[in-house]
């Protein structure tokens, strides 16, 4: 399944960051950033609980960069 998220995220850098970190997180198949966009794509994994990855995915976020949100 994928699915579009608007997100906000202060650098392209920061984004860059977030990126790579999430595309580690458990129930994720693939994972894009678009700074200029502000928006995230996610692939999940088939089976995946979409509300627990995404937790996971913005807390993941969060550590690598504190202003990282997801819109939902």
């Amino acid at each position: 399944m994928k699915k579009i998220y608007k997100i906000e995220v202060d650098c392209a850098h920061c984004a860059a960051k977030a990126e790579d970190a999430a595309k580690k997180v458990a129930g994720v198949a693939d994972l894009s950033i678009n700074f200029m966009t502000q928006k995230m794509t996610v692939v999940f994994v088939e089976g995946a609980d979409e509300a627990k990855v995404l937790k996971e995915i913005l807390g993941t976020c969060r550590k690598v960069e504190r202003h990282f949100d997801i819109e939902m």
